[in-house]
């Protein structure tokens, strides 16, 4: 889905088989739900091109089968985790066009399929 407005809900934590999460080129605007970091089998989470605020939610980094985290063109903030290098099966990273402040983590040199 894409164009979508409003916030990310987090109710979606609910969708416990979820396996791609895509809203991206739109007006969806609010923080990133923390709860969006319990889904067990997301593979993809894509919310590129919004107006998401506030920094990468420490849940994030602990999903286990993360391919890709797309959160390019949004207004997120803060420091990018040392905790990304926990995602062990990430291949696909795209952070730029942010407010992120600070260094590039070296766990991210940790992560054998990046």
């Amino acid at each position: 889905t894409d164009g979508l407005s409003g916030t990310l809900p987090f109710e979606l934590q609910n969708l416990t088989e979820l396996h791609y999460l895509i809203v991206e080129e739109g007006t969806t605007s609010g923080t990133i739900p923390s709860e969006f970091g319990t889904f067990p089998e997301l593979i993809i989470l894509d919310l590129n091109f919004n107006n998401l605020t506030g920094s990468i939610p420490e849940d994030i980094y602990n999903l286990p089968l993360l391919f890709q985290l797309d959160l390019n063109d949004n207004f997120l903030n803060g420091t990018i985790s040392s905790a990304i290098g926990n995602l062990e099966n990430l291949q696909f990273l795209q952070l730029e066009v942010n407010k992120f402040t600070g260094t590039i983590p070296e766990t991210l040199g940790n992560l054998p399929n990046l």
